[in-house]
């Protein structure tokens, strides 16, 4: 009886793994980027988790957000900016949660409201007056 030898096939996919190592393991963490080249976020990552200062930005090359990370969860002061590049709110994060005042801002930078979190709930809230 004739026996087919499948050898090819795995040969062909050992081929394919072996790009696909090369391929993923090689690709660059420089961000990803606008049409324009601008570059949408930059920041590092360890062992898959994002790390340490990341920033992103506007097409026009104005942040629009930076914060910190540790083990890929969201810790310490975020800041939000307003396409002008004047900020527009700050809040504060430990464990990936809000914790703490979260302040939102004007286009003059003048404080519209704060408000208080503990574990991204809302304990109390101060609005300022107009």
């Amino acid at each position: 009886m004739y026996r087919y030898n499948s050898y090819h096939k795995i040969i062909a996919v050992i081929a394919v793994l072996i790009w696909a190592i090369f391929h993923f393991n090689n690709q660059s963490d420089d961000g990803l980027y606008y049409e324009n080249g601008q570059i949408i976020s930059n920041g590092e990552t360890v062992n898959s988790r994002n790390e340490g200062v990341w920033v992103w930005y506007y097409e026009n090359g104005e942040v629009q957000m930076r914060g910190n990370f540790s083990k890929g969860k969201r810790v310490g002061v975020w800041e939000t900016y307003f396409r002008s590049g004047k900020i527009e709110t700050q809040s504060t994060y430990s464990d990936n949660m809000l914790n703490g005042w979260q302040t939102e801002y004007d286009l003059n930078g003048k404080v519209l409201k704060q408000i208080m979190y503990k574990q991204d709930s809302i304990i109390s809230t101060k609005t300022q007056p107009s």
